[in-house]
């Protein structure tokens, strides 16, 4: 969805170690971009999604704080994503609006009509006609 908006790519489930020991793992971030702006400036941005399965009680909701501020602290934005971020048109034009914000895309170069959920991918479509193909040639 991020992509299909005309955002960087991010990259995905990234480990995520401190500025000053690489030894150090921090965490790993669902969506990590770490880009260098014409500038010299770095931007180093988490999106995590926290599913309301994993991320709803208490201990888990404290461990994830404990977790964002440690990343924090080092340098990184992190910006959580809920269900409700994906639920809605409008929610998902927000969610991606505030992403591009914090990686300088601008705003009237994202194409926000592409968020909409894709649940397959194209190969993912050519696979299951393929072995439906398969599937009906035998049973015939």
């Amino acid at each position: 969805m991020f992509v299909r908006a005309g955002l960087p790519e991010p990259k995905p489930n990234q480990p995520i170690s401190a500025s000053w020991n690489r030894d150090v793992l921090l965490g790993y971030g669902d969506l990590v971009w770490q880009i260098e702006l014409p500038d010299g400036r770095q931007v180093r941005l988490i999106g995590e999604y926290q599913g309301a399965e994993f991320h709803s009680e208490d201990e888990q909701r404290e461990h994830d704080d404990f977790r964002r501020r440690r990343l924090e602290d080092d340098g990184w934005l992190v910006i959580e994503i809920w269900a409700a971020d994906m639920a809605t048109t409008a929610a998902r034009w927000a969610i991606i609006r505030r992403f591009a914000e914090e990686l300088h895309v601008p705003e009237s170069t994202l194409a926000l009509h592409d968020t909409d959920p894709h649940f397959f991918s194209r190969h993912a479509i050519d696979v299951a006609i393929a072995r439906d193909d398969v599937w009906r040639g035998r049973r015939c």
